[in-house]
């Protein structure tokens, strides 16, 4: 149990974003205590990934120069007029939200409207490129909308680029087990493939639960009863005493009063599309992995990195010198 928690500890680490070398074709192995490598390396955080990450946190999230969250509003309020030619404008000024900043704000300003503004919304992010799909992937993992989650993940280019990617290992990193849950959901919706060694450490948490207050006690001894105190009782031309029977323990108590424990925290979204990636992408069934990380990681680098190889050496053949 020691070593699997060491383990995914280890794996869950964060490294810092690392360059990824030229020619590199086949990921590295995963090893123990050892931070699980970047989906894309050198990929940074974005301006709109990290407003995000600052939302999803709930920190205070200053506004970025140059957009206006009233422009915004006013756009999805003209897109929401029943006048044909307000709702014309309000998309004319929709289409002028393009830039990660503009997105965030746009995004936000039709949070709470009705279903065909957050499609249009949906839409024009799928229009702008790799940053758009960074902002349709993180809508896909934290809006509180799960029927505009699903609308957003119906947006995200297959297989995900690289922005997409980015989003995604930022939320299975995350240390809340509900956005870990549903990204692992996302990986498999969307065919991440290169987030399978993500998914793989982020099956399940092992949280530290900290207790304390009286939690159990044994007591071995012997209880003995004497005289602790007289009462006087008196009446007509009589006088007396009631006793008052004290209790000594002559003995040992043993009390537990604090204890230090491990949660375990399942999350079955990440387990459901680990397996059906890995069994997708190395064509060999992996439901006999089942929750064991150790086997994981074993089939991964035994198995699954020479498939990787195998198919790198059949995409890039040695040249015959001249």
């Amino acid at each position: 149990m020691l070593t699997m928690v060491a383990l995914a500890l280890g794996l869950m680490m964060v490294p810092p974003p690392v360059a990824a070398p030229a020619g590199t074709a086949v990921p590295p192995r995963l090893e123990q205590n050892k931070p699980v490598p970047s989906c894309v390396p050198g990929t940074g955080s974005s301006l709109f990934s990290t407003l995000h990450q600052a939302k999803a946190a709930e920190r205070d999230v200053p506004s970025p120069s140059g957009v206006s969250d009233a422009e915004a509003r006013r756009a999805i309020q003209r897109l929401s007029s029943p006048k044909p030619a307000l709702r014309e404008d309000g998309l004319r000024m929709l289409r002028t939200f393009t830039t990660p900043e503009g997105q965030w704000a746009i995004y936000h300003a039709s949070r709470g409207a009705d279903a065909p503004i957050t499609m249009q919304v949906l839409e024009h992010l799928a229009s702008l490129g790799p940053s758009g799909q960074a902002g349709l992937t993180w809508i896909a993992i934290h809006d509180r909308d799960a029927a505009v989650r699903n609308e957003a993940a119906q947006r995200i280019e297959q297989p995900p680029s690289n922005d997409s990617l980015a989003v995604l290992e930022g939320a299975l990193r995350s240390p809340n087990h509900m956005v870990v849950n549903q990204a692992g959901l996302l990986a498999g919706q969307i065919n991440a493939i290169k987030a399978i060694p993500l998914l793989i450490a982020a099956q399940f948490a092992q949280d530290p639960v900290q207790d304390q207050a009286d939690l159990a006690w044994i007591a071995i001894g012997t209880q003995r009863s004497y005289v602790a105190n007289l009462v006087p009782i008196t009446g007509n031309s009589s006088a007396g005493f009631q006793p008052v029977i004290g209790q000594i323990y002559e003995g040992v108590v043993m009390a537990i009063d604090d204890a230090a424990a491990v949660a375990t925290t399942y999350r079955p979204g990440v387990h459901q599309s680990l397996m059906a990636l890995a069994t997708l992408d190395s064509g060999q069934s992996t439901a006999h992995l089942g929750w064991d990380l150790n086997a994981w990681v074993a089939w991964y680098n035994d198995t699954y990195l020479p498939i990787l190889a195998a198919r790198a050496a059949e995409s890039n053949p040695p040249r015959e010198p001249r």
